[in-house]
């Protein structure tokens, strides 16, 4: 809360300053033309329903530049004449008497200080954001909300960066809202490879996975992710189309209300797919994190999370890797810290199983060189919520340092199940094949979008007020 008011005051404070600002410098404005040497010009003023006078004329390196002072609020235009062309600037003035040109919400004296105090409030909320996100990620790794942060994260610097590069070409609000829309079709552009390289790598990893595993709605998850992403992203130019077609709807009037619908729907498609597509990223870059994430060598205990076994009872290789991963972390331990802990391989008997999981792990450890006193069986669970809650039942002490040890694409979602226990575990991961990497990622990103819709929902919103507030300001911008 704290936070959130400090936010606020510094929000509060940019506007009080960039009001002072633009109020005090803004009564005068420097137009500025093209020059052209050897040639003669004239200027002149056409003081309409407003009123301005010159107070200065002077050439800078190419510009020519006229000075003009606002004197009555309403429009006026001044003209640059040479050589029987005439080039011509409308200047608005506001009854504050600050003169804007172009439009009602063009460049005005100093307004740079705009998009300089919008750069500095979107860089203090990135910064609130990285401050929480690397306390969570130091406390626990595996929470969905550490998803979501860094997700919100890579979507809010990219208009950060295009605020600030902003700065140094600004033409008014008019122009920096017209820049921001531009952007956020841009980044959709930009993140459009990787909807289409999800799409492709998620098709390729589904045949073998279902080739694999067999046909299954979790196993299609990734496919239908792909396909809504590349649809989505072609969205706004099929209603573009829609609407060329019909009559109802002139979407090239700037006096009606079609342009400006149609902006703000094509804007918010493309915002929602790009926001997504950063959730999505920020999915891979955690679930890349917890795998490479190496535990302390302080373990009293290693779960070993059980899979499918042969017909025979002894391992599949996906399920040895786990295993051998587990017997490598602890040979390392002896080594680092001298401290031994026991195995607890967790899983029980499937139907189509000779005995359970639990149990012919246990019997591949003992032929590893494994003392029988350094293994806990926990043969009950039948997923891997069931695991890591048996097992931990098993062990039945907070205080104990415990590990986890499966395969590497399903590390994060074996430590988010443990958080969602209550339990802060460490886990590890063996190699397997990298078709089963891709429905991991679409699995955990759906997941973050459930867990914490809320958060979702709440910048959904508000990416909804500010973008209609930005459409509605083009609106008064093109009708005053």
């Amino acid at each position: 809360m704290k936070k959130i008011i400090k936010l606020g005051l510094l929000t509060l404070f940019l506007v009080i300053i960039s009001s002072i600002v633009v109020v005090s410098f803004g009564k005068t404005f420097d137009v500025k033309f093209a020059t052209y040497n050897g040639n003669k010009h004239n200027i002149n003023l056409s003081n309409e329903t407003g009123k301005v006078e010159i107070i200065e004329e002077k050439k800078v390196d190419d510009k020519y530049i006229v000075k003009v002072k606002a004197i009555k609020p309403g429009k006026a235009i001044i003209y640059y004449e040479h050589d029987g062309f005439q080039e011509g600037v409308m200047l608005y003035i506001h009854k504050n008497m600050v003169i804007t040109a172009g439009n009602y919400f063009g460049e005005s004296t100093y307004s740079e200080i705009i998009p300089v105090s919008i750069t500095i409030v979107l860089s203090y909320i990135l910064y609130l954001l990285i401050q929480r996100y690397n306390q969570n990620k130091n406390e626990n790794l595996y929470q969905y909300k550490n998803i979501a942060y860094l997700g919100i994260i890579i979507f809010l610097s990219f208009f950060t960066l295009s605020n600030f590069l902003s700065i140094f070409d600004y033409h008014g609000l008019f122009g920096t809202i017209g820049k921001t829309i531009s952007s956020i079709s841009a980044l959709s552009v930009i993140m459009f490879p990787l909807a289409l390289i999800t799409f492709i790598l998620v098709t390729i990893s589904n045949i073998k996975l279902i080739a694999k595993e067999g046909k299954s709605l979790k196993n299609l998850l990734g496919l239908f992710l792909g396909i809504f992403i590349c649809l989505s992203t072609l969205l706004p130019d099929f209603v573009y189309r829609l609407l060329m077609k019909t009559q109802k709807v002139d979407i090239y009037n700037l006096n009606s209300a079609g342009p400006y619908i149609y902006n703000f729907v094509e804007s918010l498609v493309y915002l929602t797919i790009s926001y997504l597509e950063c959730i999505l990223l920020g999915t891979i870059i955690v679930a890349i994190k917890s795998v490479k994430k190496k535990p302390k060598y302080n373990k009293d205990y290693i779960i070993i999370l059980g899979c499918q076994i042969r017909k025979d009872g002894t391992l599949t290789p996906l399920l040895k890797g786990r295993v051998d991963k587990a017997i490598e972390f602890r040979n390392n331990q002896l080594k680092e810290s001298k401290k031994d802990l026991i195995f607890i391989p967790s899983g029980g008997k499937g139907k189509d199983e000779v005995i359970s999981e639990a149990e012919a792990m246990k019997n591949y450890l003992l032929g590893q060189g494994i003392k029988e006193k350094n293994i806990l069986v926990e043969n009950k669970s039948k997923d891997t919520y069931e695991n890591i809650k048996f097992s931990n039942k098993l062990i039945n002490n907070k205080k104990t340092n415990i590990a986890f040890s499966t395969t590497n694409y399903h590390v994060l979602r074996a430590g988010l199940i443990a958080t969602e226990q209550g339990l802060k575990l460490e886990g590890i991961g063996s190699k397997t094949k990298a078709y089963f990497w891709i429905n991991a990622f679409i699995r955990e990103f759906i997941g973050t979008l459930y867990a914490e819709k809320k958060k979702h929902i709440m910048v959904f919103i508000l990416i909804s007020i500010i973008l209609c507030l930005m459409i509605w300001i083009t609106y008064l911008a093109n009708n005053l």
